[in-house]
């Protein structure tokens, strides 16, 4: 598969796939605060590396988390909790929303959806939607 222009089946092949942490990480979400952590993964199936990362500032109800490939930074799935408004090529999407790998005319967009059909609820503290993503991207520890 190439990272660089995935049909659509083959991202959803890729978010079902098993995910390994490489290291043995902790996850120690602090309820208020800022938090940042950044880990690598592996799919092992497909050979593909990934950096998890998370971030939250300084509003505990502001958050973000991604799945990008480690060999050219393109976003797999991010999630984005009271963020800005996401402006697509064809129309608005609120704040709380999901990035999903999406290949339109010759190009990898940064295509936001609602996360109306998503596990996600705007309203989750971060551990919540830590659990989440980790189900819904297919992270297992080893």
């Amino acid at each position: 598969m190439n990272p660089d222009k995935l049909t659509d089946d083959e991202v959803n092949q890729l978010i079902h796939e098993v995910k390994e942490f490489l290291d043995h990480p902790s996850f120690n979400t602090p309820s208020f605060g800022k938090y940042r952590q950044e880990e690598n993964l592996s799919d092992n199936s497909n050979g593909i590396t990934y950096k998890l990362h998370i971030y939250r500032g300084a509003l505990e109800s502001k958050y973000s988390m991604h799945i990008r490939f480690s060999s050219n930074n393109t976003h797999l799935v991010r999630l984005c909790i009271n963020g800005s408004v996401h402006h697509n090529y064809d129309g608005n999407v609120s704040g709380n929303h999901i990035h999903i790998y999406t290949f339109h005319n010759g190009q990898v967009l940064d295509y936001a959806y609602p996360l109306d059909q998503t596990p996600f609820n705007k309203s989750d503290d971060l551990a919540k939607s830590m659990d989440n993503f980790f189900k819904y991207v297919n992270i297992k520890s080893k």
